[in-house]
């Protein structure tokens, strides 16, 4: 098998600040990462790359079979790369094989089947689509959902540039946002994501708002932030950690236990989820408090009686970045859990759109 390949050589000002970030965001993005000395050796759906420490510069290798896998993942290392480097203004310039404009491998194509309330703040929308095993992967949560504006006839996406780039169509850029997969049958084609109802103004809101049988969306992906295997599990979250938690929880042995914490407006949201029987569920009540603005999360986190032993156990939390920032620190400094049996994610900041955390860079997340 004969492979594409491309290499380019970054300059820093400061690359020792922002390669941990680097290496925190490639992990977090199903990319495996080992180490030999100071070459890092990673493992993507799409192909392999080693990055190679050099004092002020980073030398970047990849390796792909197919071509749209050759142009994804050179599209990713850019982009993870770059927003962990927001202030560096890096000039990154790919050298190497070059095979023009390809669609993503990853992206598919869904059509709405179905919109349910499930509480008064959630919604559920099934779709349809095929070739969906790619997104069955139990550590693999998430997903980005591209956008089409209702009675689109002609669906345009983006392609993958021989510079690591996105091509948007000539219509404009789509609109895209994260989300998790709540559950997933691949022999069936059907793939359901619960939304958020809220005031704001964002392309989600205003899609979901509308959302109804025969739209069509894209999606990319999918993303980690999952668990891994335990005996114990001690998951935290609010209505936008939710869905992962469900999700986790109806793949746990029934041989799991442990316990979740889930954060919602009130009782009006609390919904039935198949956990095994050592699973303790406790519903948090904000009361009408705003979400994002309580210590509900962490006051509760901190009465758990959490084992001595964190090899045993696997730690997920998913919410607003205070609480995460919160209950991460806790994790950390007062009970020692090595990072490796966490995850802290933060779903969103109070105060900030995702837009907003792109320019920011790494420190909106921190």
């Amino acid at each position: 098998m004969s492979y594409l390949k491309a290499n380019v050589i970054i300059e820093f000002t400061d690359l020792t600040r922002c390669f941990t970030d680097i290496v925190e965001l490639m992990a977090a993005h199903n990319i495996k990462l080992t180490t030999k000395g100071n070459v890092y050796c990673l493992v993507s759906a799409f192909g392999t790359a080693e990055l190679k420490l050099k004092q002020t510069c980073l030398d970047v290798s990849i390796e792909a079979s197919s071509p749209a896998s050759f142009n994804r993942l050179k599209t990713e290392l850019t982009g993870l790369i770059e927003f962990a480097a927001q202030d560096e203004k890096l000039d990154i310039q790919w050298t190497g094989d070059s095979i023009g404009a390809v669609l993503p491998p990853d992206l598919r194509v869904l059509m709405v089947s179905n919109v349910q309330q499930i509480t008064p703040r959630i919604r559920r929308v099934s779709f349809g689509g095929s070739n969906l095993d790619r997104y069955a992967v139990s550590d693999q949560l998430h997903c980005r959902i591209l956008f089409i504006d209702k009675g689109t006839k002609q669906y345009q996406w983006p392609m993958l540039g021989d510079d690591g780039r996105i091509i948007w169509p000539e219509t404009g850029k789509i609109a895209t946002r994260i989300f998790t997969i709540r559950s997933i049958d691949v022999e069936a084609g059907t793939l359901d994501i619960d939304f958020v109802m809220h005031d704001g103004k964002g392309p989600a809101s205003a899609w979901v708002a509308e959302a109804e049988s025969g739209d069509v969306v894209g999606i990319l992906g999918p993303d980690a932030h999952g668990p891994k295997p335990a005996e114990q599990y001690f998951l935290a979250g609010d209505e936008t950690g939710l869905p992962a938690i469900a999700r986790i929880l109806e793949a746990l042995p029934t041989t799991a236990s442990g316990c979740a914490i889930i954060e919602v407006n009130d009782s009006c949201e609390k919904q039935q989820i198949n956990a095994p029987s050592g699973i303790t569920i406790t519903w948090l009540y904000r009361g009408g408090a705003k979400a994002g603005t309580t210590t509900l999360l962490i006051d509760a986190f901190r009465e758990l009686s959490l084992p001595e032993n964190h090899d045993l156990a696997f730690y997920w939390v998913g919410a607003e970045l205070s609480a995460c920032r919160a209950i991460r620190n806790y994790l950390r400094s007062d009970m020692k859990v090595p990072s490796e049996r966490m995850v802290c994610f933060s779903h969103w900041r109070r105060g900030m759109s995702e837009e907003d955390i792109i320019e920011a860079g790494p420190s909106a997340l921190s």
